[in-house]
């Protein structure tokens, strides 16, 4: 199945005709999913990104023994049992549910379970993050089509562990979190760590879940025992948003964006200073409303250490670009649901643009105009070359394969672009 990317043809009039908004997080809603079931008592969450990932982590929890109501736009969920599978766990392609679900389970699930999920998954690196379970004595079997995962013997009552986070912060974050319903202080450190931004926000909703965890440099202390029940809005997502906000910055054409808080900890937020740095016009007209005006006047120069996500996107935007831009910090890229750093490179070349891959951390862009006849652009199962296929299709369109891959976090991304556009 492929799609024609729709171009936007009506650039005459300075502003799209609709406001765009997009859906909750999938990092907040995972988190706070998970949190829900470690905290004892029920929690009740609103605004929660209904997507693949977040169906995954809803339905694992379930087939672990947590009941979780759905009605009127409100999750509901009893947390504080100890995890149970009596059947395996489907995990489809969400890294961020296996990695946060895999250190509770391996300290505090009741007998052996069984998890699988698309062979990209357990593509994707564990080792770091598996090494500190298993000295503390649980067993991690992969196989063909996943793994048995054999809980330690004896759950800690705290733990005090040095990670080697240099591939995901997520080995933190999901060691963080299973620390939080341990009952005594744990203490994680650390000598680098890929996306540090994204330890900010674990830490942040494991406060708003009671937990008074302290994030230092190198260093993070996580009081047991402390965890309680809440009701909650989870936010819209920056990444979510990303390739609208782009939209603007390729045209020049005035968008507002929702919900978005300007206070969060998502690293994706990041792409405010940079489309700022640009040339672009930032302007809050109200709460939760973000508006972008103003075309692109230079190349992009940014490090994306902080949020390495918003690559792919950026580098669409750079296609469109008045210049050579170049994007760095980039190394955890080849290590997401697809290469994302070689696919970028392709994209831009799709797009007419010369792509230059320094190392495995920088990406140099020179624009272009793309010849005739392309072959359609394969966006590798990956929602967010998909996302930003959209974004580089704006000017030249082209046909993209796969489109429903934006299901994974976004699956009504086509409509609210088309709606955006007029379409």
């Amino acid at each position: 199945m492929s799609l024609s990317l729709p171009k936007d043809n009506t650039q005459a009039s300075p502003t799209f005709l609709r406001p765009v908004q997009v859906p909750g997080s999938k990092s907040i809603t995972n988190r706070a999913l998970l949190l829900a079931a470690l905290a004892p008592g029920g929690s009740h969450l609103r605004g929660g990104l209904e997507a693949e990932d977040t169906r995954w982590m809803r339905q694992a929890l379930r087939g672990l023994g947590f009941p979780l109501n759905e009605s009127a736009g409100v999750w509901s969920l009893e947390g504080g049992a100890r995890p149970q599978a009596l059947e395996p766990l489907w995990l489809g392609a969400s890294g961020t549910t296996l990695r946060f679900l895999l250190p509770w389970l391996a300290l505090a699930a009741k007998g052996r379970l069984r998890l699988e999920g698309d062979s990209r998954l357990f593509e994707r690196p564990l080792g770091p993050l598996l090494d500190p379970l298993q000295d503390l004595g649980a067993g991690w079997s992969p196989d063909a089509r996943g793994a048995w995962l054999d809980p330690a013997p004896v759950c800690p009552p705290r733990l005090e562990l040095r990670v080697d986070a240099r591939l995901s912060s997520q080995f933190l974050s999901g060691l963080a979190l299973a620390a939080a319903a341990l009952p005594e202080s744990s203490l994680l450190t650390w000598s680098d760590v890929a996306s540090p931004s994204y330890l900010v926000l674990t830490t942040q909703w494991l406060r708003r879940f009671g937990c008074a965890a302290e994030l230092e440099p190198g260093q993070w202390r996580i009081p047991g025992g402390s965890l309680a029940p809440r009701d909650l809005e989870l936010p819209g997502d920056w990444s979510g948003a990303a390739a609208f906000l782009g939209a603007a910055a390729a045209t020049g054409r005035s968008l507002r964006v929702g919900p978005l808080d300007p206070e969060d900890t998502q690293g994706d937020r990041a792409l405010v200073a940079i489309l700022a740095s640009a040339g672009c016009r930032i302007h809050w007209p109200e709460a939760q409303t973000l508006e972008v005006s103003g075309q692109l006047e230079r190349g992009l120069d940014a490090d994306l250490t902080d949020c390495p996500d918003l690559g792919p996107v950026l580098a669409a935007l750079a296609a469109l670009a008045p210049g050579p831009s170049e994007l760095r910090g980039l190394r955890t890229l080849r290590l997401k649901e697809c290469d994302r750093l070689e696919a970028s490179a392709e994209l831009v070349r799709w797009l007419g643009g010369q792509a230059e891959v320094i190392g495995d951390h920088t990406l140099r862009v020179r624009p272009g105009t793309p010849p005739e006849g392309r072959p359609p652009f394969n966006p590798r199962n990956d929602h967010r070359m998909a996302f930003a296929a959209a974004l580089g299709g704006l000017r030249w369109g082209g046909e993209l394969l796969d489109p429903q891959c934006v299901a994974k976090t976004f699956p009504g991304f086509w409509e609210v672009w088309r709606r955006m556009l007029g379409c």
